[in-house]
């Protein structure tokens, strides 16, 4: 069964938040009038057709991009208020991103791949290369540290992005489509370590267009044209 969510600990909030983008002389509002709380511990899964506004409100949820209007308050600090020092630490610090397409960078091995985010917190090269070690081998990747990403499958990809999302230990991982470059077997695989990372505590917000996918999560909202249509709780006995 997977953990339940801790609902007394508020991570994130979005009070009213609004995204517009100019088009020439038009302007197209991708989110308008989202409101929802995130808990400590809670799997969220948000969907919607092409166009709804999921990509764009991971981006927000992020701080990839900002909101045009309305709050967005992480762990009760409004984001509005941070610098974009702060902001880029935010980043650094309590999130972990798993995108679509992987961006990893092809050039380097598995394990470097792992250490990007080290890298940029200063981390001691060996305390680095120890902890990306010791992620490459709990997404299964041990015997694959000295390949690069072109000499791996698209589910092994994906595993090292999100052993990548981990190497900071961020309290919030964010995935974007994670099973949307795979085959349904390793999409299942994926799934699977998501879910064993939110029984560990985490808190995830995925995006998705597959309601099995959408199934693993503790809730699930629904958008259409940037509005929230339903917000969906699930029951997760079954794990």
């Amino acid at each position: 069964m997977s953990a339940a969510p801790d609902s007394s600990t508020e991570v994130i909030r979005l009070d009213e938040l609004t995204k517009d983008y100019p088009m020439g002389d038009s302007v197209v509002q991708a989110l308008r009038g989202i409101s929802f709380v995130l808990g400590r511990g809670e799997y969220l899964a948000i969907m919607g057709s092409s166009g709804s506004g999921k990509s764009t409100l991971l981006n927000v949820l992020g701080c990839l991009d900002s909101p045009t209007t309305g709050r967005y308050l992480v762990e009760g600090t409004d984001v509005a208020r941070m610098t974009d020092d702060q902001l880029s630490a935010l980043r650094r610090t309590r999130f972990g991103f798993i995108f679509q397409s992987f961006n990893l960078i092809p050039q380097i091995t598995v394990l470097e791949n792992i250490e990007v985010p080290l890298f940029y917190q200063g981390c001691h090269e060996r305390e680095s290369r120890r902890r990306a070690t010791e992620l490459a081998e709990r997404v299964g990747l041990s015997h694959r540290l000295r390949h690069r990403p072109p000499e791996l499958s698209g589910g092994q990809r994906q595993r090292v992005a999100i052993a990548r999302a981990l190497a900071n230990d961020p309290g919030v991982i964010l995935a974007d489509e994670p099973t949307g470059n795979l085959d349904s077997r390793t999409g299942i695989e994926i799934m699977q370590i998501l879910d064993e990372l939110v029984i560990q505590g985490r808190t995830i917000v995925l995006v998705t267009h597959e309601r099995s996918v959408a199934e693993h999560a503790h809730r699930v909202i629904h958008l259409t044209d940037g509005v929230i249509d339903r917000d969906e709780c699930l029951r997760q006995e079954r794990r």
